[in-house]
């Protein structure tokens, strides 16, 4: 099962997330009726007065399918595997069936913008040009992928190389990071255009093929890598129009985006038009500022999703935006070339989901200490960390008051036991969305996401608005109606692989394991250590190091890094870089410029991307790698409940946590 640990115990054992009806099919024919889903059971009162504790609850988006014109749940393993194999093939680089983003997967539609949002072969091939290279480099391929923070498969993914024709080199003899896909055109041939694929945000790095099953490129991890607006900003003097979204600056942090900025794309309803309230409180909701990637192999068990529970898992349409044909986004504007686009999302987003859904994250590849991974079992489902005695200053959550009343129960000895679940189904199952006066995490991208704008989602087709109303309301699920006295905050998520998902917390303010549960150890201003560039190309832009011995840090279970000393900007030192300023909010100089630009941020959609200034020299590239928790949206607090563990409870709940 793990390295070094005995399959016999009854207290290590995990699913490694994935989907339980996906497992169920396994050897089974396509006829075989499908079990019940284990998220649907997450329903009011399921955890009543029981260790692991949930507050938000499955809602099922195709009571009618009629209606929302979507294929509700599959029924039997053939439907099942029909769906994942439509879901791969958008998900996988190359193939006939890829798609990019807000192209789908066919750039020559007219819902697609033409293929607006891709681009040439030629336009790649070029791409050293902007880097400052006299010549073409040899290792080309490399370099992109550690520029733009993207692993390189082993599965082929071909471009053509300068002077290919890609038809007739089977795609190009090129490799492309997984970022990036060559599309085809609808007749199977290959199109010659590239475009920017869901693994750009949702696969990351994490040591090689060799290293163990499902390592090297971590599909469905999250990446923690990219830094996508470096490579639009790359593009942009080449004539990529797509590139102009660099001036919103995609992230300020290398290995963040905010690309749950949802509020943007609910300022365009589909048939009810919003009023003048709502448009003026989305525009008044501020920027999410960045955030780290959920992984996708947790998804199988969790009813709702992103950080903060704003839509359930039943709802694929928003798990489809990046990839919706460009006229899509338009809603009821649109006309019917937006309802082209629309119904391109109703078609593909249940399959992919059903792909998705189906992922599972890789087992930890290092020696395990059985023992202590035992003791951390069970304190991470029994140590109550509220008990008399622990003196713990944070209101209490919830369930039994251990790791597991938030984040679920994993061990075969709680799982099977009715006062931690009501049935084992719900192993790994986590679906707590923990008040912000507990969790005590950078609060912006819950205060950005307001009643407004919750209110917009409703009407637009990503949040099913022909539901709404229903006891299966599928729009926005903070909206005061639908979440009754549940307070706001964000969603516990189930911890399948959390080893390899580093850094932590919702906005990746955190580095490791030791220090989310060790919060006085965490550092104000770190970077994580860059991969050592060819010995003859000594100023190249390194991604960061993903090498397990070289940069893993197995006994904090995080990525090495390095602590930076912050510097004051004064008018006696106005170069300091805002990323390494001790008061980064500090960016033009004077307190009354300070406080307007941050009501800016915190009242202006896209604000906070806006007035940050581009970057293009060498220095500045490398101080994106900084990450600065006194910047907007990247405090590092939170988490503090930690504080009452011991540091030998530490240890051990670390080694369990390697199990997972």
């Amino acid at each position: 099962m793990f390295p070094g640990v005995s399959s016999a115990s009854d207290l290590l054992g995990s699913s490694r997330g994935g989907s339980a009806q996906w497992d169920f099919c396994y050897g089974k024919p396509d006829s075989a009726v499908l079990p019940t889903d284990p998220r649907t059971l997450v329903q009011p009162g399921i955890s009543d007065s029981r260790a692991v504790h949930f507050n938000a609850y499955w809602k099922d988006c195709h009571v009618d399918p009629v209606a929302v014109k979507e294929e509700g749940a599959a029924q039997t393993c053939g439907q099942l595997r029909r769906r994942f194999n439509l879901g791969e093939a958008l998900l996988t680089n190359g193939h006939p069936g890829a798609g990019a983003l807000f192209t789908g997967t066919d750039p020559t539609r007219l819902e697609a913008g033409f293929g607006i949002a891709t681009f040439t072969s030629l336009q790649y091939n070029e791409l050293w040009r902007t880097w400052g290279f006299p010549i073409r480099p040899d290792n080309f391929d490399a370099l992109v992928s550690q520029r733009y923070g993207s692993g390189m498969s082993t599965e082929r993914n071909p471009y053509p190389r300068p002077w290919e024709n890609p038809n007739f080199t089977n795609g190009g003899s090129g490799q492309l990071p997984q970022m990036l896909t060559q599309l085809r055109n609808p007749d199977g041939t290959w199109s010659g255009r590239i475009g920017v694929t869901c693994h750009a945000c949702h696969s990351g790095v994490v040591g090689t093929p060799t290293d163990g099953p499902g390592l090297g490129v971590t599909t469905g991890g999250g990446s923690s890598l990219a830094d996508l607006d470096l490579f639009l900003s790359d593009l942009l003097p080449l004539g990529y129009p797509a590139s102009l979204a660099t001036f919103l600056n995609l992230n300020r942090t290398r290995g963040t985006n905010n690309a749950s900025d949802i509020n943007l794309a609910f300022l365009f309803p589909d048939e009810e038009p919003l009023t003048p309230s709502e448009v003026l409180g989305v525009i008044n909701s501020g920027s999410t500022a960045g955030m780290d990637t959920p992984a996708w192999w947790n998804m199988g068990h969790r009813p709702v999703k992103f950080v903060d529970g704003v839509f359930p898992m039943d709802a694929p349409r928003v798990d489809m935006v990046f990839y919706t044909p460009f006229f899509g986004l338009f809603g009821g504007l649109g006309g019917p070339v937006s309802e082209a686009g629309q119904d391109w999302m109703r078609a593909n987003g249940p399959s992919l989901n059903t792909w998705v859904d189906s992922l599972k994250s890789p087992p930890y590849p290092l020696p395990i200490n059985q023992a202590l991974a035992e003791q951390g079992a069970v304190l991470f489902h029994t140590l109550d960390m509220w008990a008399p005695g622990r003196n713990n200053s944070v209101p209490r959550p919830q369930g039994n008051g251990s790791c597991a009343s938030c984040h679920g129960a994993y061990s075969p000895r709680y799982v099977n036991d009715p006062a931690f679940l009501a049935t084992p189904a719900l192993e790994g199952m986590a679906s707590y969305i923990v008040p912000l006066s507990i969790i005590g995490t950078d609060p912006v991208r819950v205060n950005t996401n307001n009643a407004a704008v919750q209110a917009a989602g409703a009407k637009n087709f990503f949040g099913y608005p022909t539901t709404a109303g229903t006891a299966q309301d599928c729009g926005p699920q903070n909206q005061p109606h639908i979440r009754g006295n549940r307070e706001l905050g964000y969603l516990a998520p189930p911890l399948h692989g959390v080893w390899a998902t580093a850094p932590y917390l919702h906005n990746g303010s955190v580095p490791n394991v030791w220090e989310v549960l060790k919060p006085s150890d965490r550092k104000p201003i770190w970077r994580r250590v860059s991969s050592p560039p060819r010995w003859d190309q000594p100023l190249t832009i390194m991604g960061f190091d993903t090498n397990l011995q070289r940069a893993f840090d197995s006994t904090k279970l995080g990525w090495k890094y390095d602590t930076i000393a912050c510097q004051w900007r004064s008018i006696f030192n106005p170069s300091v870089s805002p990323y390494i300023n001790c008061d980064p909010g500090d960016e033009f100089r004077t307190p009354l410029a300070q406080e307007i630009q941050n009501v800016l941020f915190s009242n202006l959609v896209a604000t906070w991307n806006i007035l940050y200034p581009p970057t293009r020299t060498r220095q500045q590239l490398e101080d994106r790698k900084i990450y600065n928790t006194h910047a907007f949206g990247q405090d590092n607090g939170g988490h503090e409940f930690n504080s009452v563990l011991t540091d030998v409870e530490r240890l051990a709940l670390i080694e369990y946590l390697k199990t997972l």
